[in-house]
């Protein structure tokens, strides 16, 4: 068994200047920025369009609507409001304000606005978007919205579909196919992103180009100041990095936020993919390879991010391909590097990670719900649930794709990174984690991997996580340590580990590596064909502290779990009823009031029917130190 040598292999990161590029299209000198015009229509401020208007000036009016919504832009004044009537809007050419961005259908610059969709012609008072359907379409040939340094824009009922992007001019990455923002904050609320795609350039360097936020990319807003993303679906957007002669280009995210604050609340990600470039060896000359990262939603160089009501379902990330060397699937959901995120009252669910091939070595794969590097995480309330990982291929004799976190993965990589995560009543139940073909030099974490961190895990109910075959080294939870960074410590409290089966002879539910700890109070192992590794299998134990405390039982006792329900509620009868004895948690993964009994009950539900006390308003995490986010250098995760 070489899992440390693997995770070695996993940690070793080199700087890039991926992130740096970032900048290029936004700092340049002599950029144009929009002048403030007189508004074309006086009546209060608003501005019609509709598919049967004009866009001549004075266009506007009741009786007189403009065409595009292009045109009423570029007439509006800050502060206006565009109210555009159910139709197809689409690309009438090339717009002064943002000519130094790629076409799109509407462009915003410098401008507060406010752009409703949903009106009928007949009603200009009421919008009603799914009466009126209003869509923004790019033609699979342009962008759909470009937003430069508008603070703030406004946008409610428009379907932006079809959207295209290539690299703005003079920047060798591409971001947002559906809608680009720079320097800019936005309030976008019940809107639809739909088969948008964001393409990173091929090239004769080593490296493809990037591609980042298929759906929407924010980037470099004002410091402190939130946007808000509301009731929003994204549904099938593909974010592709290019092919080069070294290695393929990085491809992350259908929502990629990049030093900026967000707030997203009840949106749902579906289908989206972020496909990493292949093509030649597969490394480049700094020694990255073609990674993929957050198939939903990716978080990059300082944002902050606060999550709620997410479902996070059927997304994907793929590592790219080389002749030698296969790239990484990082958080298939979500991924945040150098970042602040908390997630409540969400779910990410049937997310698939697979590490692109490489005769030499199959790419890593790592996080199939969530995967947290470098970041500032907390995660409450949230279900993390069938995701599966996929280790990349690789020839015979070759080293296979291996990873770890099927469903989360909690990562740090460097000593001033922060080192304390916390999940709280968090259900993590029948992800998969499988290595590729190749050589077996190891892996685990079916469920969790904990790295070079402490991670608080109170009320975690960790239930039917898999590893596949040739895999043993932590069906629902692996302690592993960072080499470089510093051991890791779990506090692993009030929880259950249950039902998991060994697929490989000496497969254990909980492995903790030498150095590390685990420190337990009050856990349920239930029906688990091996609970701990402290009888030196499958690798001799480190440090497991409250073993007094277990408890042990042969069924768990949840109302239904597994395929097709997996609701990992508990029953009457189970014996963690009442058993959580000292916790002061006050709800459990419904906002169920705790304790319904004698005493709180274990893992993440609670056992009755009372009714669930109003949520208390999420605290934004900190905003990041603007002093931080000049002129630094961020490392995408990469393999070697």
């Amino acid at each position: 068994m070489q899992l440390e040598r693997a995770k070695v292999r996993m940690m070793h990161l080199r700087a890039a200047g991926f992130i740096a590029l970032l900048v290029t299209a936004t700092l340049r000198p002599g950029m144009p920025v929009a002048e403030a015009q007189s508004p074309a229509n006086a009546e209060a401020n608003i501005i019609r369009v509709a598919p049967s208007g004009s866009d001549t000036p004075g266009c506007g009016s009741v009786a007189m609507p403009c065409r595009s919504i292009a045109f009423a832009v570029n007439q509006a004044t800050a502060g206006d409001e565009i109210h555009v009537a159910a139709g197809t809007y689409q690309n009438t050419g090339p717009d002064a304000p943002c000519a130094f961005l790629i076409d799109a259908v509407v462009c915003i610059n410098s401008k507060p606005l406010t752009l409703r969709g949903g009106f009928s012609t007949g009603n200009w008072s009421s919008p009603n978007p799914s009466a009126n359907p209003t869509i923004i379409d790019g033609q699979n040939t342009y962008r759909g919205v470009n937003v430069f340094r508008a603070n703030r824009l406004t946008m409610e009922g428009f379907i932006i579909q079809n959207g295209r992007a290539v690299p703005d001019p003079g920047d060798p990455n591409a971001f947002g196919g559906g809608m680009s923002a720079i320097e800019s904050v936005l309030t976008l609320r019940d809107m639809v992103f739909r088969n948008n795609q964001v393409i990173g350039p091929n090239t004769s360097s080593d490296r493809g180009g990037a591609g980042a936020g298929g759906a929407l990319a924010i980037r470099l807003s004002p410091a402190g100041i939130s946007s808000t993303l509301e009731r929003i679906t994204f549904e099938n957007n593909t974010s592709m990095g290019g092919a080069s002669s070294g290695r393929g280009g990085f491809a992350f995210g259908a929502v990629f936020i990049y030093a900026s604050n967000v707030n997203i609340a009840n949106c749902t990600f579906t289908g989206n993919r972020a496909l990493a470039g292949s093509g030649g060896s597969g490394i480049s000359g700094d020694g990255l390879r073609a990674d993929a990262l957050g198939g939903a939603i990716a978080l990059e160089g300082g944002a902050v991010a606060l999550i709620s009501g997410v479902q996070a379902n059927n997304n994907e990330v793929v590592g790219g391909n080389g002749s030698q060397y296969g790239g990484g699937a990082f958080g298939a959901g979500l991924m945040s590097e150098d970042s602040t995120f908390t997630i409540v009252d969400s779910q990410f669910r049937s997310n698939v990670g697979r590490g692109g091939n490489g005769s030499a070595d199959g790419g890593l794969a790592g996080g199939g719900g969530i995967l947290a590097f470098n970041s500032n995480a907390r995660i409450e309330r949230v279900q993390v649930i069938a995701n599966r990982l996929f280790g990349g291929n690789a020839s015979s004799g070759g080293t296979a794709g291996t990873g770890g976190g099927g469903g989360l993965y909690l990562w740090r990589g460097r000593p001033d990174a922060p080192s304390v995560n916390e999940v709280i009543n968090t259900i993590v139940a029948d992800n998969t984690l499988e290595m590729g073909q190749g050589r077996n030099v190891g892996g685990g974490g079916g469920g969790i991997q904990v790295q070079g961190l402490t991670a608080n895990l109170n009320h975690v109910t960790l239930a039917r996580n898999r590893l596949g075959p040739g895999l043993v080294v932590g069906q629902a939870l692996v302690v592993v340590q960072a080499p470089g960074v510093s051991a890791t410590t779990a506090n692993l409290s009030h929880s259950i580990v249950a039902n998991h089966t060994a697929e490989t002879p000496g497969a254990t539910a909980i492995v903790v590596l030498q150095g590390n700890t685990l420190n337990m109070n009050r856990v349920l192992f239930a029906g688990n064909t091996s609970n701990l590794n402290t009888n030196s299998v499958p690798l001799p134990p480190g440090a497991i502290n409250g073993l007094n405390t277990a408890i042990n039982a042969g069924s768990a006792g949840f109302a239904s779990p597994g395929a097709p329900n997996y609701d990992y509620r508990i029953a009457p009868n189970s014996p963690a009823v009442d058993q959580a004895i000292g916790s002061g948690t006050p709800h459990d993964f419904e906002l169920q009031a705790r304790p319904n009994g004698q005493a709180p009950d274990l893992g993440a539900d609670e056992l009755g029917t009372n009714e669930p006390p109003p949520p208390p308003p999420p605290t934004p995490p900190p905003p990041p130190d603007p002093s931080t986010l000049t002129e630094k250098v961020y490392i995408p995760i990469a393999t070697r």
